[in-house]
């Protein structure tokens, strides 16, 4: 059996937990998304997945975006962000006014998000190099220039929030200015060579992380190619084998497919982390496991 295919076991037997949701408060396992999105168009205070109609927006109004890279049906962290910042009607009073807010989501319902955004996000994704949900970019009203990052908290409330990000806009080019005006021309002078200084680290920072990207892209796309070399030389040292064993061998693997299957098709239905789930969880794995085992041996 060849390193893919063991890989492809372990990863079966050892991936997500039931849920998923192992380290989130257990009230929030069964929460529902609450937050709604516009498809289309941008209304300040108001979530919507139409990134450049939110861009044209902040231009015009002047006021910062907040991007959230979020999985809105199974995240548990986002639902807790969801449960007590988002839906609760001090955050609602202060976004009115200050903010505009897009939702680039990733849900395991794939219908929750229209086909004409499903690549755009994986590309921001990828460019921002978002490597977990929630992750929240604040961006200036140019659309461009990143603020700044936050992220979930069980114990964040809207006002804790608000907080970080006001923070984080004492960092926009306007309030660095009006900041500026206040000094004197000899402290003015070394103020803005710490921030061009900050530029330029920002900027080196943004271009490293792009490279980043594109040297997990081709090692993932090299991964592939291995692994259809593998699968390949697996499939001629079975070629090699008597009638009766290939024979045994293709029913070996159609069995573990086919429990694979099973098992990949219930933990989709999200199924509830009670006793008798988690049995059925493990008499699963064993069965997956045997087979693994059986199928190691070629």
């Amino acid at each position: 059996m060849n390193k893919s295919t063991s890989l492809w076991i372990a990863a079966t037997l050892l991936a997500t937990p039931l849920n998923g949701l192992a380290q989130v408060p257990e009230k929030m396992e069964a929460a529902v998304a609450k937050v709604e999105a516009d498809l289309d168009g941008a209304t300040v205070g108001k979530w919507t997945m139409d990134l450049d109609a939110a861009k044209k927006l902040a231009a015009e109004t002047k006021l910062p975006i907040l991007l959230d890279f979020s999985g809105s049906d199974w995240c548990g962290w986002c639902k807790v962000m969801e449960e007590n910042v988002f839906t609760q009607p001090e955050w609602a009073a202060y976004a009115t006014n200050n903010l505009i807010m897009v939702l680039l989501d990733f849900p395991s319902d794939k219908s929750r998000v229209p086909e004409k955004y499903v690549a755009r996000n994986e590309a921001l994704q990828t460019e921002y190099g978002v490597q977990g949900f929630p992750t929240f970019v604040v961006l200036d009203d140019d659309g461009e220039t990143e603020l700044g990052r936050l992220g979930s908290g069980r114990d964040k409330t809207p006002a804790s929030f608000q907080g970080e990000l006001q923070a984080l806009f004492s960092n926009r080019p306007a309030a660095i200015a009006k900041y500026a005006e206040s000094l004197s021309p000899e402290a003015r002078a070394e103020f803005d060579a710490l921030n061009a200084t900050m530029a330029k680290q920002k900027a080196a920072s943004k271009a490293a992380k792009a490279e980043v990207a594109d040297a997990q892209q081709r090692a993932a796309d090299l991964e592939e190619l291995i692994s259809k070399s593998e699968e390949e030389l697996q499939d001629f040292r079975v070629s090699q084998l008597s009638e009766a064993q290939q024979k045994e061998y293709k029913e070996l693997k159609a069995s573990f497919e086919s429990k694979d299957k099973e098992l990949q098709d219930w933990l989709a239905t999200q199924p509830d982390r009670s006793e008798e789930n988690m049995k059925k969880f493990q008499t699963m794995q064993t069965e997956l496991q045997s087979l693994g085992s059986k199928l190691e041996t070629y």
